[in-house]
């Protein structure tokens, strides 16, 4: 369909718009969210105009006058201005490789072709011959002419950091359009491009638009403005998206805004909810209307709501785009059957005391070893079994996932899941659970775990689990659910990442002792992690 995974429209163009110069474009290209930490953002860039700021129409609007052959050639021009649109984008990716380094992907760029409105007769002429939009060749041929004048444009620039990735269609429904979406389809494959469209929620021709000449479509929930439209609309678009083998756009603009005089912030994060809930994450092509400038003001922003908005829909571009690049890390499988502890796999503090005897690992005294910089995951299934081995009331043993970066600040804001916390002065039990910003282990009234007997815990080996997934975690003892975290992010939860921080970082294994002397605390003879 496409190898754009998160495309943002920006409507430059228009007289009346943004001129989206390299400053106006940096939150577009990273986002720096408000614990400091900065990441690249959108991948793709769909660059289109439907008015030219002076009632003229660049697609069929009511009465709205028409453009002509000038007028494409001046919004061609302007998205590839010195110091604006393309340009400036280009000149944006290099000031932040200069900070981020290179990027692990391509930043590709669409451009939108004005449509030939069927009928037009004084649109203009090529090669001498006035073009009469009554004929379809003569779209055609008007639609190609344009195209080709992008990609001069383009590839005069010679931009460092961009892609030409393809076209799109300006109007979001198909009308009397078929033959020439199809040429001009055809058009763009044979330049090696792609042809994309968005049309909104059941237009005419949107099962289609394969046999209409695209090569990836996303469809408009058209959900946001509309309160007499039900939450389930967003989920019935995720359905049928996912029938028909389409994207899906998620749509906001500044009424998201707590300051708005209608606020439909709610709105905006029914579109995150749902598509967390539908998959669309995990696998879907996205695209992002954001009103025409909705990603810088919601950077600029001082209302902490706001902040947190756009935080949390970077956390999901983010999370997605190391999902999908990054793939899967093979599967950790430690049965400790050397000698000595493999130092490839594991980290061991300076003061730490570990033996490996007989396919088990000994932790004596206050030691801790973990798998930090070595090997680490995000979701997945965690299994470590063990067996506690002193009954010293001054004991304790934990086994644990914690942070790789600790993007959200430090303990306890950026959580940790423990899988087994055992204290020697309550013996026969442990406990498992979840730190977070909101509720953890300073907070004790408050903290998410679970204090469950364990029959035989000083006698025998138990294994202790976590299922780790974007929606919750469960915790298991010796195959026995033991404790359930849940997402609780909703279209009411103002400040996400705080109550749920498990989405935002990649996790890395720890397993702890305290205890007076060279006692031996804990022994373990498996661990394995399967990432999802």
């Amino acid at each position: 369909m496409t190898d754009i995974r998160d495309l943002v429209l920006i409507y430059q163009g228009g007289s009346h718009r943004m001129d989206y110069n390299a400053e106006q474009l940096r939150p577009y290209v990273v986002h720096e969210d408000r614990f400091g930490n900065r990441d690249w953002l959108f991948d793709g860039f769909l660059f289109l105009e439907f008015d030219n700021g002076k009632g003229v129409s660049y697609e069929v609007r009511g009465n709205a006058p028409l453009t002509n052959k000038e007028d494409w050639a001046w919004l061609a021009g302007r998205h590839f201005e010195s110091g604006k649109g393309v340009a400036a984008l280009d000149d944006c990716i290099a000031s932040a490789v200069a900070e981020l380094g290179e990027p692990p992907f391509r930043h590709k760029v669409v451009i939108g072709v004005p449509e030939p409105p069927r009928g037009q007769k004084d649109w203009g002429e090529l090669d001498g011959h006035r073009l009469d939009f009554s004929n379809t060749e003569d779209r055609i041929k008007a639609g190609k002419w344009y195209m080709d004048l992008v990609e001069e444009y383009f590839n005069r620039g010679k931009f460092r950091y961009l892609e030409l990735a393809g076209f799109y269609w300006l109007p979001e429904k198909s009308l009397q359009s078929r033959e020439v979406t199809r040429a001009l389809g055809d058009y763009t494959r044979s330049k090696g491009l792609r042809f994309y469209w968005i049309p909104y929620y059941t237009a005419q021709g949107y099962s289609e638009w394969r046999d209409l000449g695209f090569d990836a479509a996303y469809l408009q929930p058209t959900y946001f403005w509309n309160r007499k439209i039900g939450d389930e609309r967003v989920d019935r678009a995720c359905e049928l998206a996912r029938t028909y083998g389409m994207g899906l756009e998620m749509e906001f603009d500044m009424r998201a805004s707590v300051k708005a005089k209608e606020c439909h912030r709610d709105r905006g994060m029914g579109y995150m909810s749902s598509f967390r809930r539908n998959g669309v994450y995990r696998s879907s092509a996205i695209a992002y209307y954001e009103g025409g400038g909705g990603v810088y003001y919601f950077t600029k922003t001082t209302a902490p709501e706001d902040r947190a908005f756009i935080d949390t829909l970077a956390y999901f571009i983010r999370d997605r785009r190391h999902r999908m690049l990054d793939g899967a890390k093979p599967d950790f499988r430690e049965t400790f059957d050397t000698k000595q502890l493999d130092t490839a796999l594991w980290n061991v503090a300076r003061s730490g005391k570990t033996v490996v005897r007989r396919g088990r690992l000994v932790l004596k005294g206050t030691t801790r070893l973990d798998t930090r910089g070595l090997w680490d995951l995000q979701y997945g299934t965690i299994t470590v079994r063990a067996r506690i081995c002193s009954r010293n009331p001054e004991a304790k043993a934990c086994i644990r996932l914690l942070p790789a970066t600790e993007r959200l600040g430090a303990w306890p804001n950026s959580g940790d899941m423990f899988l087994m916390n055992y204290v020697g002065s309550r013996p026969g039990t442990v406990a498992c659970g979840a730190n977070t910003m909101q509720m953890n282990e300073v907070k004790l009234h408050n903290i998410k775990q679970s204090v469950i007997p364990v029959e035989g815990l000083g006698d025998d080996f138990h294994t202790f689990t976590c299922k780790w997934t974007e929606r919750d975690v469960i915790f298991s003892v010796d195959g026995t659910v033991a404790n359930i975290q849940e997402d609780l992010f909703d279209s009411r939860f103002p400040y996400y990442p705080q109550g749920w921080p498990f989405n935002c970082d990649r996790f890395y294994l720890e397993i702890s002792t305290e205890a007076p002397g060279d006692e031996a605390v804990l022994e373990v003879e498996l661990v394995e992690m399967l990432p999802d």
